[in-house]
């Protein structure tokens, strides 16, 4: 069953979805500056399963009759769990048209597996990922102004690379992005144990994801799990918490980060190493404050923080 994609997804004249470019960041569709994390192996699992690709040979135009990749499939996945595809990709049924925001329909290799649309990684089979193809995701960027102006976000500590990131995660299959948001930042930063402070927490991710927040980006992520067989795609969406709404937010960690904060969104963060943020998130980040910025998030009336 395929999970149901955001707003970003629409649907043309055939019958494969195709991602509406306005909601994209700058330099989009033309030539893709080649993916740096998704060639590293920042994440430990990937300790020596991936062949060094330089940035001229990426691209799948690019002809390399030596190319040799690492395939690697983590046990955890090759387990077949029920979020995980069967093993062997030829034999899925409309796996050319699965739904995605960079490739319509998937482009297959001889042996029947999706090819990464933006090229060679060093690493073939699924790695880490449940889906041959794209592995969708939803990332809430959830901000607050502080009186200097700064902004800052609700970040978690993940368990696997250190880095902060995003409170997101995999969208289920049958589920609506706008659900996945929520469900998500409840399950990584709201995991409280006072019933009060869970029914405080509750009444305000109503009105907060009541609002729907503003696109920010659909599209393919630079993820140190992906491979040249599976890889990650995900909607971005902003939402801005106003500042009575703010002291409602108890935050606490979830069993799948380390920890969670308000991280300020300062100079040092903003015009650093984009390695302080997980995979793409510090773009995200800053396609989230342009937004900000031109005041197109959209924030909860004061009268419904209220309520």
């Amino acid at each position: 069953v395929e999970m149901r994609l955001c707003m970003c997804i629409t649907r043309d004249t055939g019958t494969a979805p195709h991602a509406q470019p306005s909601v994209r960041s700058s330099g989009s569709r033309g030539a893709k500056a080649p993916h740096v994390r998704s060639r590293s192996e920042i994440n430990g699992a990937y300790q020596k399963q991936r062949a060094p690709v330089p940035d001229e040979r990426v691209p799948w135009s690019v002809a390399w009759p030596a190319y040799a990749p690492i395939e690697f499939t983590h046990e955890s996945v090759a387990k077949q769990p029920v979020w995980a595809d069967p093993v062997d990709a030829s034999r899925i049924a409309g796996l050319r048209d699965r739904l995605s925001y960079e490739s319509s329909p998937l482009t297959l290799a001889p042996n029947g597996r999706p090819l990464n649309p933006f090229g060679r990684t060093g690493t073939t089979g699924r790695g880490l990922l449940g889906k041959w193809g794209p592995n969708h995701a939803a990332d809430p960027i959830v901000l607050r102004a502080r009186p200097d102006g700064v902004f800052e976000m609700v970040a978690i500590k993940r368990r696997d690379t250190g880095q902060w990131a995003i409170p997101g995660g995999m969208v289920d299959a049958g589920e609506v992005v706008s659900v996945t948001l929520r469900r998500e930042f409840t399950e990584e930063a709201g995991a409280l144990d006072d019933p009060r402070e869970q029914a405080a927490l509750s009444s305000a991710l109503d009105v907060l994801f009541g609002s729907g927040g503003s696109s920010v980006y659909c599209g393919y992520v630079d993820d140190p799990r992906n491979t040249d067989n599976a890889w990650m795609e995900t909607a971005v969406h902003a939402f801005l918490l106003p500042a009575d709404l703010s002291a409602k937010l108890p935050l606490q960690s979830g069993s799948d980060a380390a920890d969670v904060r308000w991280l300020p969104l300062d100079e040092q963060l903003l015009g650093g190493d984009a390695s302080a943020l997980y995979a793409d998130h510090l773009r995200f980040v800053m396609l989230a404050l342009r937004q900000v910025g031109g005041e197109r998030v959209r924030s909860p009336s004061a009268e419904n923080a209220r309520t």
